[in-house]
């Protein structure tokens, strides 16, 4: 082992991040495998449903358990010398906890990660101001502050494996067209509407719309959109990576409305782009990135409907491996790494 390698190896990150579909896990095996120690914590002070919908509708209820999490993670982490100290969202951290975070592990570089609009989460923009590099997947976000630079979300190895198994064995498929989703009220509209009528066309369809039990007692009361939803619509415990995996793996096209209020290109896209797998999306956006092919990738708007069916029998066509790589989790670790910045549109 060379003095370079062995240096490398004794660098120590401190990892925020939540542990939503197990993506964390992804970074934290791309991080050890570039040669850094992990330390990890969840962005949040529990995984309790109840918890995490309080937080989401009125965090303030909880802040005495945030504060008493913050401090847990403040003092464990004290005496450890860190090179990084990486936060993705930190929905729960405020401000001056940062401040006192940087305080402890001054030798430290902070980068912050955002794979949420900042229009949803508004207090992350004081917390953007604390961090030496600041990143985000939304386009809108980054253009309107500048200290904001776009990255992209990422594929991780199992979508990759799915990808390098023979894209045009699309006929022995379950599934013309699959949707693993949390149900944002502009989702559940439109996907209630539109995938019947796909199934009356003889359309083989998977849907799966998760939703955290409390949010969907109040999306009844107060989010129009789900006025007379019905509780058998919705799952409330979310698929593992393994479960979407494979429903992907037996699907030709996915599904994926983004939240209107983000630009950014959502995981499930760049996932379907690594399992090498086409698209059903209402993004235009997505018509700027490198990767973009019309025969690919379809984008739904309100006069388009009947177009769908003939899409969803074209076959994938490959596109560029330097392009397909740069959306890689390697590629995205790299990048936190080496602060580099890379070109993602046409």
């Amino acid at each position: 082992m060379n003095s370079i390698t062995k240096d490398k190896k004794e660098k120590r990150i401190l990892f925020i991040c939540s542990p939503f579909f197990g993506y964390y896990k992804h970074i934290i095996n791309e991080f050890e495998l570039q040669g850094y120690k992990v330390d990890y914590y969840n962005d949040r002070p529990s995984e309790n449903n109840f918890i995490k919908g309080i937080i989401k509708i009125k965090r303030n209820i909880v802040d005495l358990l945030i504060k008493k999490y913050f401090e847990n993670i403040l003092e464990e982490t004290r005496n450890k010398q860190y090179e990084l100290v990486i936060i993705v969202n930190g929905k729960v951290f405020t401000d001056e906890m940062i401040r006192r975070l940087r305080a402890t592990h001054k030798k430290a570089r902070f980068v912050y990660y955002t794979w949420d609009t900042l229009s949803l989460y508004p207090n992350a923009k004081g917390l953007i101001a604390q961090f030496d590099k600041a990143y985000s997947f939304d386009t809108n976000d980054c253009e309107k502050m500048d200290k904001l630079e776009l990255l992209p979300l990422f594929y991780t190895t199992p979508y990759e494996k799915i990808g390098e198994e023979n894209v045009n064995e699309s006929s022995n498929r379950e599934y013309e067209i699959m949707s693993v989703c949390t149900a944002h009220p502009n989702r559940y509209k439109t996907m209630h509407e539109l995938f019947p009528k796909l199934e009356s066309k003889g359309i083989r369809v998977y849907s799966f719309m998760f939703l955290n039990i409390l949010q969907y007692y109040y999306n009844r009361v107060f989010v129009p959109e789900f006025k007379g939803a019905k509780k058998n619509e919705f799952r409330f415990k979310s698929l593992s990576e393994q479960e979407n995996s494979a429903i992907l793996k037996k699907s030709n096209t996915v599904f994926d409305m983004q939240h209107n209020k983000q630009s950014g290109l959502t995981m499930r896209t760049i996932e379907t782009l690594g399992a090498k797998r086409k698209m059903v999306t209402t993004n235009t956006n997505i018509k700027k990135y490198d990767f973009y092919n019309e025969n690919n990738i379809f984008i739904l708007g309100n006069n388009n409907l009947d177009d769908i069916e003939e899409f969803l029998y074209n076959k994938f066509v490959p596109i560029s491996e330097d392009i397909y790589k740069k959306y890689s989790v390697h590629s995205w670790v790299k990048t936190i790494i080496n602060e580099e910045s890379n070109n993602y549109f046409k």
